[in-house]
């Protein structure tokens, strides 16, 4: 029990020394958002016909799960394997909100850079996602092969 002990402390030791030699991100007395970032580096919000076009249709994939963006504005989404069912809606800025039950309300929007479509939620940067023709919910964590990437 007491060896048990001594490497824990040893861990959180070797931790605590790490994350303290791990310099912090300085940007008094302002930090740009993601967002301003990528303009400066020459990328460019989606705007909303864009969105519509860009995910209406397509099952678009998540960390945990993903996302099926019906034309209409209905939404199904796989978390971590739940499935939930909303209504997605589209703002005049381009952004996508959305609640699912017992979740607070999420919105994100897009940007195009370098060819790659990425997505911010939130206001931070995730990066680009996969997004594939029709309802491919029930495939994802399968093989990427089986799927038609949208190009």
């Amino acid at each position: 029990m007491f060896g048990k002990v001594i490497k824990f402390s040893s861990a959180v030791f070797l931790l605590v020394l790490v994350s303290a030699c791990t310099p912090a991100r300085e940007c008094p007395p302002y930090c740009a958002s993601d967002e301003e970032l990528l303009t400066q580096a020459g990328a460019v919000r989606l705007t909303p016909e864009q969105v519509r076009t860009h995910v209406s249709g397509y099952t678009e994939d998540w960390i945990h799960g993903g996302a099926f963006y019906h034309a209409d504005g209905e939404l199904e989404v796989k978390w971590r394997k739940v499935r939930y069912r909303a209504k997605w809606t589209l703002s005049d800025d381009g952004r996508i909100c959305y609640q699912l039950k017992n979740w607070q309300q999420r919105c994100h929007f897009y940007m195009r850079h370098e060819g790659e479509v990425l997505m911010l939620d939130e206001g931070k940067n995730i990066g680009a996602r996969n997004l594939y023709a029709g309802n491919r919910l029930y495939a994802l964590g399968r093989m990427e092969s089986v799927l038609e990437r949208k190009k």
